[in-house]
């Protein structure tokens, strides 16, 4: 087997950002990310960083499966006055009436792809959850009395309509019957109108009272774990229809291991209603109307029009991990997150949600339990393109340095290229090694060492940069390289070269980890290729500075 080139440079785009160019043949390709998340204060401060309103919603469209009531009874109470006169807000007469021809599938499904929050764009990342067996649910606290028929318990839904009459009633997405399955699609023109809502009904019978103390999205034991480089790059999408309601939200941090139930929580964030961003039009606005389940035990159909809402945009907020857990909690396992009223106190025991106030209003300017929680999946989202380039020249060199087990062994000090970086290199008694090796082949169980060497020739620092480089397939990482559990070897950023250090393979709070394969890597990684990576933080990397680091692999 020829060990084959793997290299990597940057070159500057029409706007002066920095592009990562990458080559590869046989071993992996090197990624270097210049981590800078705009507003966010660095995570060893252990405070929580801030939340981004979401400026564009991407989505496509999908055709709803279509069903029709002929007759179908409206909710009892609805709103009867003209929505179409000064004062109106409802559905003229329908308490006269009685019924509506109502179809649902009548448009699209409104599918959520991605979206952009702080100048980048997330995607839903559900590579990061655990695989199937531990999926995803989203369980309703309640407590109080059921405000169903008799003692039923009560449930809400809004859809997206194509059109609304008294007589006629035509809804966009297909029904979904079951509330939790209907968050859980990624269709958002669906959602719950005022979903902490415990006290208020309007003047015109809008009844959107229910006993939903908290909202719990979950996923069991192993949880997520991220490591520090993913803290601000990973997290949880929010989205409400109007973008204009406070809530409260707290990661799940422990979870009963027989019941799945939280056990333990992160502190609580208020969000105020301001949080959204505006009310604007970022990609995705409906007219809606909101139906009501108060008799499970009623003939279809089971959710039954209650009252028409205006046209609304849906707005989002992306909470970073980092934003609800401080450092060191931010890279221990998470198990979720939950949504609670916004006149839950920050102090409040947020296991027991027996303890909320259950007299929340949820109508009217300022109403703590007004959110009308928009659907669109589990909510956990990644950042897949990377934040802008700092400032500096940054440089990268990847070299083969070694073998272990072919002979003869060709001149591993020699330096090969040209250029400013490889000069600072070269100047700071770095750059040595080879990019190609044919003679010798290398055979099973032979060992390969690979250095990657970084170089600022600019005029400014580099900060907050990030290296990862993944482990060529058809090798296996050694570990023990440098010593037991030490298998990264490192020059840290320094002028004249510093010291060669070594750092452990675990993330443990030096700048040095071994991601295993079958892990799912930080974004800045690129195409994860299924073998491993070695990432290493290499904070600020000033002009003229220099620095190494270094791994082993076995041949398979």
């Amino acid at each position: 087997m020829a060990v084959m080139r793997s290299s990597c440079k940057f070159s500057s785009d029409t706007q002066g950002h920095y592009l990562l160019q990458p080559w590869w043949r046989w071993t992996s390709g090197l990624v270097v990310a210049l981590w800078c998340l705009v507003a966010m204060p660095s995570p060893a401060l252990a405070q929580l960083s801030p939340v981004a309103p979401v400026t564009e919603i991407i989505t496509t469209l999908e055709a709803a499966v279509a069903t029709s009531y002929p007759g179908a009874p409206y909710a009892n109470p609805c709103d009867a006055t003209d929505i179409n006169t000064p004062g109106g807000s409802g559905f003229l007469n329908c308490t006269g009436l009685g019924t509506v021809n109502l179809t649902f599938g009548g448009g699209q499904e409104v599918i959520l792809q991605a979206v952009i929050a702080a100048g980048s764009r997330f995607e839903p990342a559900r590579e990061l959850l655990p695989p199937a067996g531990l999926p995803e649910r989203i369980l309703f606290r309640r407590n109080g009395p059921n405000l169903g028929v008799a003692g039923a318990q009560r449930d809400q839904l809004f859809y997206a309509s194509v059109s609304a009459n008294p007589s006629d009633i035509v809804l966009a997405p297909g029904e979904q019957n079951n509330p939790d399955l209907a968050l859980l699609s990624r269709s958002i023109n669906r959602g719950i109108d005022n979903v902490f809502n415990n006290a208020s009904v309007s003047s015109n019978n809008q009844d959107t009272r229910n006993n939903i103390e908290r909202i719990d999205y979950l996923i069991g034991n192993p949880g997520v774990t991220l490591i520090d480089a993913e803290v601000g790059d990973v997290g949880f999408l929010i989205q409400e229809r109007g973008g204009n309601d406070a809530f409260a939200i707290a990661a799940v941090t422990a979870v009963d291991p027989a019941t799945g139930d939280p056990t333990a929580y992160g502190p609580l964030v208020q969000v105020p209603a301001s949080a959204w961003g505006g009310t604007g039009n970022v990609g995705v606005n409906f007219p809606s109307v909101v139906l009501r389940r108060d008799d499970p035990a009623n003939a279809a159909p089971q959710f039954r029009p209650s009252h028409p809402v205006p046209e609304q945009n849906v707005r989002g907020l992306f909470f970073p991990i980092n934003s609800l857990l401080p450092a060191p909690q931010s890279t221990q396992p998470f198990f979720g997150y939950s949504l609670f009223a916004a006149d839950v106190a920050p102090g409040a025991n947020l296991v027991n949600f027996a303890t909320f106030p259950t007299n929340t209003p949820g109508l009217g300017a300022n109403a703590p339990g007004g959110l009308d929680l928009v659907a669109g999946g589990f909510g956990l989202v990644r950042r897949v393109t990377p934040p802008p380039a700092p400032a500096g020249n940054l440089a990268l060199l990847k070299r083969i340095t070694n073998l272990f087990g072919p002979a003869p062994l060709p001149n591993f000090n020699q330096v090969i290229g040209d250029g400013t970086a490889l000069t600072l290199l070269q100047n700071n008694g770095l750059g040595q090694g080879i990019d190609v090796i044919n003679d010798p082949p290398v055979q099973t169980s032979d060992g390969i060492e690979y250095t990657v060497y970084f170089a600022n020739s600019g005029v400014g620092d580099a900060n907050n940069v990030l290296l990862c480089d993944q482990i060529p397939i058809g090798t296996t990482f050694n570990p023990n390289s440098f010593g037991t559990g030490q298998g990264i070897q490192a020059i840290a950023s320094s002028a004249p070269a510093g010291p060669v250090v070594n750092y452990t393979n675990a993330n443990d709070g030096d700048p040095g980890q071994f991601i295993a394969p079958g892990v799912a890597l930080p974004p800045f990684c690129g195409v994860n290729q299924g073998n491993g990576a070695v990432v290493v933080n290499a904070g600020t990397v000033g002009s003229n500075q220099v620095g190494l680091i270094r791994f082993r692999t076995t041949v398979n």
